[in-house]
């Protein structure tokens, strides 16, 4: 059951029951590494091309340096970031703490008929906050080696299914060769 107090523009309070997928959207490389000096590690179009379909008109969760490196909203999606120093605009919806940040995502993924998914888009503290309540796994592995100073958590690969999986070869627009994988909590 969920409660959530009103503030402007924001979902009325409701008391609903629902089982949201709340997945991770990442790529990483064979080391873990999701990211070094707040930016991605890598040049990959045809992964953020994917990036940018799959959250269309989905509910994105991220921290506040996800969001710096961004560098503003992402249009055409419900933008939520975790974050004790930003304030609320009329793209990005910023919340205290993950249960907040879930509620918040929610309550608007109802309200607002979309597809009831939250996309945890990172960082790696996000990602390892997420990872125990994750059911959903949208992962792009970059086949490479590289120094990073973010990662993300190791997984219990054994509790996952594999529902999809994709081969990208390296070319002008992309740095390495990399595999779209979805799994799914078993």
């Amino acid at each position: 059951m969920i409660k959530y107090q009103r503030s402007k523009k924001e979902p009325t309070v409701k008391q609903i029951e629902t089982n949201p997928t709340i997945s991770h959207l990442v790529a990483v490389s064979n080391n873990s590494v999701i990211g070094v000096d707040n930016h991605l590690p890598w040049t990959l179009k045809a992964d953020l091309k994917h990036f940018s379909a799959y959250t269309q008109k989905k509910t994105v969760v991220m921290g506040k340096n996800t969001f710096v490196a961004i560098g503003h909203a992402l249009p055409n999606r419900k933008n939520i970031v975790m974050s004790s120093t930003m304030k609320s605009s009329d793209e990005v919806h910023v919340a205290s703490s993950l249960q907040d940040a879930l509620d918040f995502a929610e309550l608007w993924n109802i309200q607002i008929n979309l597809e009831n998914e939250i996309v945890i888009i990172g960082g790696g503290e996000i990602f390892n906050q997420t990872l125990n309540i994750a059911n959903k796994l949208v992962i792009t592995r970059v086949n490479c080696d590289i120094p990073g100073d973010v990662f993300y958590p190791k997984l219990d690969m054994s509790k996952w299914k594999i529902t999809d999986s994709s081969v990208h070869q390296s070319d002008f627009e992309n740095e390495y060769e990399f595999t779209i994988e979805t799994y799914l909590l078993k």
